[in-house]
């Protein structure tokens, strides 16, 4: 009697990528005080997880790694494990690419300084002999996870909110125990007091830091309204787009940090689409459809995924009101001449985030 094939179910393995992730999440927390060392391998394991996950969620194959002997992918090769799977800059090609919902620069270079910690610690040697290298060491694997949990939170929480809606209160609980690791940093904020007070007599801004949690997110001048401008973290050293508008129900200020996401003293809530509406130049718009100029109107962003959210500014720039990327231009689908801010160098086959390109028409051919 024949061998009865293995079914897949993909649903259950999404479901042990993200169990294994927090597995390896939970551990590298632990693991800080007494062997920072594992905490850092076991850290970037659980970011390349949860990207996986991410992956996972779209189809199975998209995990399978690039092998140097193209291989087609083969599912029971998949599911006995006997394959390669993807890096994390792999990884991030293909949710940007083929999900359609990226991470940002920013955010690939912060993962990839995890893993380059990670290559030298699994690869060399750790550098820490005395007590004081080590805590030194772990005052920065600290800062680098602080932030690199930060942003892969706002993905898992906010971006991939509807994939990974059923592991929240994991994600959660995940979420508080990281934010104790701000303890580690207190030596560094209580050093930096005289700074921050000589900084302030000078007119510049002071935030809590979304990151280590501190009051320590310095903006240098306040940001024109409507314009971005840069904050960053004098103790965990993230930087933070800053963006601000004047409410329309009460008329105040209120600011944003890296992503059109706030709450106004008043009350009103606002998200990336209402952010988009008033930043748009109503008057240049106006002027530009008169003439038949289609840059004014919303596009998609390629950073973040985001629909509609990417809006063209008085200085020609073009910014999302969703991750407050800037963009110098936007680039035009070979497909369906739609813009975006993606790179469009093979949409005339891949297509956009508007359209299938012309593999989709003819696969419904």
């Amino acid at each position: 009697m024949a061998k009865r094939p293995r079914l897949f179910n993909k649903e259950r393995t999404f479901e042990r990528l993200v169990e294994n992730a927090l597995d390896f999440l939970s551990k590298a927390i632990s693991e800080l005080d007494e062997h920072p060392k594992y905490s850092v391998i076991h850290f970037y394991a659980a970011l390349e997880l949860f990207l996986k996950a991410r992956l996972m969620a779209e189809h199975w194959t998209l995990v399978v790694g690039t092998q140097r002997k193209q291989e087609e992918p083969d599912l029971d090769k998949f599911m006995s494990g006997d394959f390669r799977s993807v890096s994390l800059k792999e990884a991030s090609i293909r949710l940007s690419k083929v999900v359609r919902s990226g991470v940002s620069e920013q955010v690939q270079t912060i993962f990839e300084n995890v893993g380059k910690d990670r290559n030298k610690m699994v690869h060399f040697f750790h550098e820490a002999t005395t007590e004081k290298e080590n805590d030194a060491v772990k005052e920065r694997i600290v800062r680098q996870q602080l932030k690199a949990w930060y942003f892969l939170n706002r993905l898992l929480t906010v971006q991939w909110k509807e994939v990974f809606e059923s592991c929240t209160k994991q994600i959660t609980e995940i979420n508080a125990r990281l934010r104790q690791l701000h303890d580690f940093l207190q030596v560094v904020f209580d050093n930096l007091a005289p700074e921050i007070q000589k900084r302030k007599k000078k007119g510049m801004q002071f935030r809590e830091c979304p990151s280590c949690g501190f009051a320590s997110l310095c903006q240098e001048q306040e940001p024109e309204i409507g314009s971005i401008c840069e904050a960053r973290c004098l103790v965990c050293e993230l930087t933070q787009q800053c963006l601000q508008i004047v409410c329309p129900e009460c008329k105040e200020k209120v600011v944003f940090l890296d992503g059109g996401f706030a709450t106004c003293d008043c009350g009103k809530s606002f998200e990336p689409d209402d952010v988009a509406n008033l930043l748009l130049d109503d008057e240049g718009a106006h002027y530009a459809a008169k003439v038949g100029d289609n840059s004014y109107n919303l596009v998609n962003c390629g950073d973040c995924g985001e629909f509609n959210t990417v809006v063209r500014m008085k200085d020609d720039k073009y910014i999302c009101a969703a991750c407050f990327a800037v963009f110098e231009l936007l680039n035009q689908c070979h497909w369906c001449s739609g813009l975006n801010t993606n790179d469009m160098e093979d949409s005339y086959w891949m297509g956009c985030s508007m359209c299938d390109g012309a593999k989709g028409n003819y696969a419904d051919e």
